[in-house]
C-alpha cells in the first residue's frame, strides 16, 4: 500500500516538494492508453486506440542520478491494423526495453539506448510500408515520399523521447520543484520541433487541485495554450517534406488558423514519488479553406495497484 507514514513534526501545509525517493528494485507497473479522434466538419471520421503494460523498474542509482527501465509489450498489429498474414513478422518487435537516466530529484534526463528504439521504430515504418509494395507497386514510391519526414522524425533521439515515448515525459514532468499550493503558476512552456528549428511555444499555468498532506498525495492540473504561428511554421515545413508544394498550397496555409489546447491531470504520491494517474488531452482544431478539422489526442497512464 502506497501509504508514507508522517513524520511527528509540523507540516507545512503551503508547499510541496516533488524529489524522487527510490531505491535500486523498486518496481511499478502501469497501464498506458493512447486514443486518437479525428473529426471533419463536425462528422467523426477516425477513431484509433492502443494500450500496453509497461513495468517502471529502477535499476541503478547514486547520489546524482536514477537509472530506468521502462518495458513493454509492443501490439503493432492492432495499431497498424495488419493483415493475419504480417502478424509473425513483427514477431521480432515483441517487446521494448527502454534505459534512461533522471536526475537525483526524479527529472528526466535521457534515454540512453535511443539508438536501439530507433531501429525498433524504422524497422516498424520499412516493413509497413513494404506492405503497400506488395498490395500497389505504383503508389511504393509516393509512400515513400509521403512517410520520409515521419521516418526522420522517428529516428532522432528527441522524436524517440518527445514523441515514440511522450508518457515518460509526462511521469516525470512534476520532479525536481517545490510548489507553493496558493498558487497559480503562470510561464511559458516550449515543445521540441520535431523538424528542426526552433521550439514550438506556449502559454501555460499550473496549479493544484488538491493535497492530502496526510498520505502526501496530490492532484495538479496543468493547461497549455501552443502558439498558432510557431505549429503554423512547423505544419508548412512538414507539408514540404512529404511532397506538398505549390503556390495554392502556400496561399492556402497563410490564412489558416490554428487552435492547439492541453489539458492535463496529474495524481501523486509526491512521496516517494509515484504517479497514479495522469490523464493528457491535446486539442487540435484547424481551419483551412473555411474548412474546420478536429483532432483530439488523449494519453491515460493509470498505476496498476494489486
Amino acid at each position: 500500500m502506497l501509504v508514507c507514514e508522517q513524520s511527528f513534526s509540523q507540516v507545512d501545509t503551503t508547499k510541496v516538494a516533488f524529489v524522487a525517493y527510490w531505491s535500486i528494485g523498486d518496481v511499478y507497473d502501469y497501464k498506458v492508453t493512447k486514443i486518437k479522434e479525428e473529426w471533419k466538419e463536425k462528422i467523426l471520421k477516425k477513431k484509433d486506440s492502443s494500450q500496453y503494460i509497461a513495468s517502471f523498474k529502477v535499476i541503478d542509482s547514486s547520489d546524482k542520478h536514477y537509472k530506468i527501465s521502462w518495458k513493454y509489450k509492443n501490439n503493432f498489429s492492432d495499431t497498424y491494423r495488419l493483415p493475419k498474414e504480417l502478424v509473425g513478422k513483427f514477431s521480432k518487435y515483441k517487446f521494448t526495453e527502454v534505459i534512461y537516466t533522471t536526475t537525483e530529484m526524479g527529472e528526466f534526463v535521457g534515454i540512453e539506448n535511443w539508438e536501439e528504439i530507433r531501429d525498433i521504430t524504422k524497422g516498424v515504418f520499412v516493413d509497413v510500408i513494404e506492405t503497400f509494395k506488395k498490395e500497389d507497386p505504383d503508389k511504393y514510391n509516393k509512400m515513400v515520399e509521403f512517410m520520409k519526414p515521419f521516418v526522420d522524425i522517428y529516428s532522432s533521439k528527441e522524436g524517440i523521447e518527445g514523441v515514440v515515448l511522450k508518457e515518460l515525459q509526462y511521469i516525470h514532468f512534476p520532479f525536481g520543484l517545490e510548489y507553493d499550493i496558493r498558487e497559480v503558476l503562470e510561464y511559458e512552456d516550449e515543445f521540441p520541433n520535431m523538424l528542426g528549428g526552433d521550439p514550438i511555444k506556449a502559454n501555460a499555468k499550473l496549479f493544484f487541485e488538491d493535497v492530502d498532506f496526510e498520505n502526501e498525495y496530490c492532484t495538479i492540473r496543468q493547461e497549455s495554450k501552443i502558439n498558432a504561428d510557431d505549429m503554423k511554421s512547423v505544419v508548412l515545413g512538414l507539408f514540404k517534406r512529404m511532397g506538398l508544394k505549390g503556390e495554392k498550397m502556400r496561399e492556402a496555409m497563410s490564412k489558416a488558423k490554428f487552435d492547439i489546447n492541453d489539458t492535463n491531470m496529474y495524481q501523486y504520491f509526491y512521496f516517494p514519488g509515484v504517479a497514479t494517474n495522469i490523464n493528457t488531452q491535446r486539442e487540435v482544431i484547424i481551419n483551412i479553406e473555411g474548412k474546420d478539422a478536429r483532432r483530439l489526442e488523449k494519453t491515460r497512464i493509470e498505476l496498476i495497484i494489486e
